[in-house]
């Protein structure tokens, strides 16, 4: 996937997901709660999967969108570590057609708007960012409506 692809499968205004998002812990010894797999609908017919994790503990949260058998293609990440020379909350896009082989380095963008926000805000965000209307529920982790 290249830049050119990416940018029209981020400006279809129809993009759905149509089922709960819910994150659940999926290991005992990890502080972190995941939604995995999330189908993303599209007019293009692309698979589209999200992936979100948020870390209780630290207050990081990390939305990840991918293609199989591609690789990631965007991501947000929000009060993490830094990504330098972006700050703790910065998002990740795809530039060339390597980037998802190399976890997109390349197109990194600062949003310091993002820090401290909750699951919720942040979820919400990402889905008008996306160009993404969620259909079901999304059941915040950490308490925000």
């Amino acid at each position: 996937m290249n830049r050119t692809e990416f940018e029209a499968l981020r400006g279809i205004p129809d993009k759905v997901i149509r089922g709960d998002v819910r994150l659940s812990r999926r290991q005992a010894t990890s502080p972190a709660l995941v939604a995995d797999d999330i189908a993303i609908e599209n007019a293009h017919g692309v698979q589209l999967r999200l992936n979100i994790t948020f870390n209780p503990e630290v207050g990081s949260k990390t939305f990840n969108v991918h293609v199989p058998g591609v690789g990631p293609i965007c991501r947000l990440d929000v009060d993490g570590p830094a990504h330098r020379p972006a700050g703790r909350s910065h998002k990740h896009a795809l530039r060339s057609e390597r980037c998802p082989d190399r976890n997109l380095p390349d197109d990194v963008s600062d949003r310091p708007d993002l820090s401290g926000k909750s699951v919720r805000e942040v979820f919400d965000v990402f889905c008008k960012l996306g160009n993404i209307q969620c259909e079901g529920t999304f059941e915040s982790p950490d308490g925000a409506p």
